[in-house]
């Protein structure tokens, strides 16, 4: 009777060590998945900063801002300018913004944060209240002709 005990307990054992082992290996091949799929998140994001051929692209004017501030700046003491630079580096987004219409503006980062807190001409695709910028060029107030940059 005791080696017939034996064999069940030994058997009992074998298949908690199979259990135990092949949910690890799921475990480990769920996490795998997991990180790949998350991984292509980041490729998506890079691939935002293409303009959809399908939506044509169009022209908008207005300040270049942030979400924070939007037209009026909190920080009195330093230029719009400075002010949108600083907003953006702690998480803000730049905005476009012209009388009551604020678009957040996406793009090439170094040449919006050039032009923040300048009135602009963007041309790029609006979608869901964004607009992918493609070209961005400055308003001279005093010449008729503008800068691009």
């Amino acid at each position: 009777m005791p080696e017939t005990q034996r064999s069940w307990l030994s058997l009992l054992g074998f298949f908690a060590v199979i259990t135990l082992g092949s949910s690890l290996i799921f475990a480990a091949v769920f996490a795998g998945v997991t990180a790949v799929i998350a991984g292509g998140g980041s490729a998506q994001a890079s691939d935002d900063q293409q303009v959809d051929p399908i939506v044509p692209a169009q022209t908008f004017s207005g300040i270049i801002t942030d979400s924070h501030c939007t037209a009026r700046h909190v920080d009195t003491k330093s230029s719009a300018a400075e002010c949108t630079r600083m907003c953006v580096s702690i998480g803000s987004k730049y905005f476009l913004v012209n009388g009551d219409k604020n678009y957040e503006i996406t793009g090439d980062p170094a040449q919006i944060s050039q032009l923040a807190g300048q009135r602009v001409k963007v041309t790029g695709a609006l979608a869901a209240g964004r607009i992918k910028v493609t070209s961005a060029t400055a308003l001279v107030a005093d010449s008729i002709t503008p800068s691009n940059i």
